[in-house]
């Protein structure tokens, strides 16, 4: 069935969720309304939760069964808390409850805290003697945060190294997110061989310290002080300013390129600095040379990348920011007069609007901004559909959903978030294989991972979810990423310019070893990708069909990392380094009495329904073992990457593909075409890769049929669409990332390429 046949349906199925009809009960709220008002379009009240409590009420009264809409009138809502939805806020299939905004008018919920122009006050005389030397004194401002009561700016961190999340406030100009101070700033390239915003170390110096200057031994023998290289006194500043009892907070690469720690810094010295935690998995890039085992750490390959943040003595530009736990003061060097900003904080914990174990709730044309947790929160709710807002400014994810089935999240626009722009898991259940026909359609995602390095989308622990007509660009890791998931499709999004901030990524990364099954990968372009891989099935992720999607400018095209029955077949590859299945499992254990036999068994796969389940995919995808019993017996090897299929895929102007030492896998059939001027692109500087090369449309025979539907589609919700070019979609963001930086493992071969 087409796709848009399928959306048809969603919406005919749907009518209650998308419009009031004739039998709602409307209930007005706006800005200049009041709360002693009657909600009507003439006498509105003023506030959601007032709102909130009179369709309550009316539902309370006898024999009612009308759908009620909230309509909310152009203006801002300021929201001092969580704006909570319940169960007894639950509407039905045949009347749904609505918060929507008033015909096309811009309404915008907030939980920021706005900031009074003037208590900021010029910065002090012992702050200035703090200050970079490059700045003016009279262009930087403080604020005194002790009578705002904030919990969050009490503290940087309530513990000394952190992964994940952002633990503080966030601050805002002219509703843009003010960046903190950092060291390196963001496009300052310090050194020839640096990434833009980082430093490198120079090998590590035991367990929890590395050395910035030298008397390290890393394997690029490049010892570069990197802090002093401008000759600012850097290094000297942050020892005068540790010693004087202000925080220093690094983040790092400590380990491998990927998930960075951040740690504060115990002590420092002229040539070393200390953390106060080690580092998972120790010191020193993991690669490197072993230097101590008890506890780990290794001698580092002088490539670990590193940044101080939050700090004054780096407010060096114009809209950097630091909260000094020390004195309990901002720091802020605004980019224009303070009486032109609108500052705020974000300091609320919870969501802005959380619908907790709700039924059949629609969410319409919000603009939503200004928590530190995430813009919209699901948890334990069905038949939810959110669509056509806008969530942005927020710590965390814009939208979350937790738990739950038949959700629709649908022409949303998610930017500037602190962490991943929508985050779905516990949709369906696994072990039982039930569905939860829950979709993300036709969302805008662009810009997230602002504080915290995180997906575009992030699928976890869910069946049957659909994913499908999504943009999504500038992102600091992967766009998708699919954890433990079963009978899921992803097709027709548009992905460019990710990884930007760290390796080892995919446009679709895939994890969750040997019951990841039945997910369909189909019709998506990705394109200038070159810090990523394209389609990437990590650490013995399993049973993934990929086809006729077109992967243009990535590390690694197509990318099997020691799973089974990943097959990839009929895709277009055009500027790729490589397409690989390696062996990785063999080295790092991925056999019987391995976590992913475990986790495989956690599924009881010889009971039903897994046991027909497993039938059904040998039919359906022309395995040759059976599923599951083959795969826990050791003479199957399943450290061996069998069943990986890589056939009937073109290739343009691309590297080969590189089969494994062991395994049964099957590379062949695959096209090469040596060039993007053979390949007969309509247009190819406009990425219009429809074509009339038979070598390709043999391959990929509805090429130039489903290519013009990839992507947004315009609806009530998206009346207008972004064009590429706008979106900076026809280049690569930054420099490329190489095979060194991504997660290394055993010696390769290379397969022939067989036509």
């Amino acid at each position: 069935m087409p796709l848009y046949f399928r959306l048809f349906l969603t919406l005919l199925l749907l009518p209650p969720l998308l419009t009031c009809g004739q039998s709602a009960h409307v209930f007005y709220v706006s800005p200049s309304g009041s709360d002693r008002n009657i909600g009507t379009r003439a006498k509105p009240f003023a506030t959601l939760t007032k709102a909130k409590q009179a369709a309550r009420d009316l539902r309370k009264s006898k024999d009612f069964r009308k759908s009620i809409t909230i309509f909310l009138r152009e203006g801002n809502y300021k929201l001092s808390k969580t704006f909570l939805l319940s169960p007894e806020d639950s509407g039905s299939k045949n009347a749904p409850f609505s918060i929507a905004a008033y015909q096309g008018e811009k309404v915008v919920l907030s939980s920021a805290l706005q900031l009074d122009a003037g208590n900021w006050k010029p910065i002090s005389s012992s702050a200035r003697k703090r200050l970079h030397p490059k700045v003016n004194a009279a262009d930087v401002y403080e604020l005194n945060v002790t009578p705002l009561r904030l919990a969050q700016a009490r503290q940087f961190s309530a513990i000394n190294s952190f992964m994940e999340g952002w633990p503080t406030i966030d601050l805002f100009a002219n509703n843009q997110r003010q960046p903190i101070s950092q060291w390196p700033n963001p496009t300052q390239i310090v050194h020839q061989k640096n990434d833009p915003g980082w430093a490198t170390a120079n090998g590590a110096k035991d367990t929890a310290s590395f050395y910035f200057a030298g008397g390290g031994n890393p394997q690029d023998h490049d010892s570069t002080n990197e802090p002093d290289f401008d000759e600012t006194s850097r290094s000297l500043r942050w020892r005068s300013a540790l010693q004087s009892g202000h925080e220093l907070w690094l983040k790092g690469f400590w380990r491998v390129p990927w998930s960075p720690v951040t740690s504060r810094v115990r002590s420092m010295d002229s040539v070393s600095i200390q953390l106060h935690d080690q580092p998972p998995g120790g010191m020193g890039s993991k690669y490197s040379a072993v230097a101590g085992t008890d506890p780990p750490w290794r001698v580092g390959s002088g490539r670990e990348n590193w940044k101080l943040i939050n700090t004054l003595e780096e407010i060096d530009m114009p809209g950097e920011w630091a909260l000094d736990i020390r004195d309990q003061k901002i720091y802020y060097y605004p980019p224009k007069s303070l009486d032109e900003l609108e500052l705020s904080i974000a300091a609320q914990t919870g969501p802005v609007i959380h619908l907790e174990n709700t039924q059949f709730v629609h969410l319409k044309g919000l603009w939503i901004n200004g928590s530190l947790s995430s813009g919209i929160r699901l948890t334990n709710s069905r038949y939810i559909n959110i669509s056509g807002c806008n969530v942005y400014n927020v710590g965390r994810s814009g939208i979350k959903v937790s738990g739950g089935d038949h959700n629709l999240l649908q022409s949303n626009t998610i930017f500037q978030t602190g962490a991943a722009g929508i985050e779905m898991i516990l949709q369906g259940n696994r072990q039982t294989l039930t569905s939860a026909s829950s979709s993300l359609i036709n969302n805008y995602i662009h810009h997230t991972g602002n504080l915290s390095f995180t997906e575009g989308i992030l699928i976890s622990n869910s069946v049957g979810v659909n994913v499908s007509h999504n943009l999504l660009h500038d992102l600091p890791k992967s766009a998708v990423r699919a954890d433990s998931i079963n009978n899921c499709i992803f097709e027709y999004n548009e992905i460019h310019n990710i990884a930007l901030q760290e390796s080892d990524n995919g446009a679709f990364y895939n994890y969750g070893g040997w019951s990841t099954y039945g997910n369909i990968f189909r019709y998506n372009f990705i394109h200038h990708i070159n810090r990523s891989n394209g389609l990437y099935c990590d650490d013995g992720d399993s049973g993934d069909l990929f086809h006729n999607n077109i992967i243009h400018d990535a590390i690694e095209a197509i990318k099997f990392g020691g799973g089974h029955d990943n097959i990839a077949r009929n895709n277009l590859i055009i500027n790729s380094k490589s397409q690989n299945i390696d062996d990785r499992g063999i080295n790092r254990g991925y056999s019987v009495g391995s976590v992913y036999e475990k986790g495989l068994l956690q599924m009881n796969p010889m009971q039903e329904p897994w046991k027909s389940y497993g039938k059904k995919l040998v039919a359906q995808f022309g395995l040759k073992h059976n599923l599951w019993a083959d795969i826990l017996q050791p003479e199957w090897h399943p450290e061996y990457p069998n069943g990986c299929r890589m056939q009937k895929n073109v290739t343009v102007n691309s590297g080969p593909f590189v089969s494994p030492q062991r395994g049964d896998v099957l590379i062949m059939g695959n096209v090469p075409i040596d060039s993007v001027n053979r390949a007969g692109f309509y247009n190819y500087q406009e990425l219009d890769l429809r074509t009339k090369n038979p070598l390709i449309l043999t391959k990929i025979q509805n090429l130039n049929q489903f290519f013009p539907k990839i992507g947004l589609y315009k609806d009530v919700y998206r009346r207008s669409l972004p064009d590429r070019k706008a979106t900076g979609g026809l280049a690569n963001r930054s420099q490329g990332g190489d095979l060194a930086n991504e997660d290394q493992f055993v010696d390769k071969k290379t397969a022939p390429i067989t036509n």
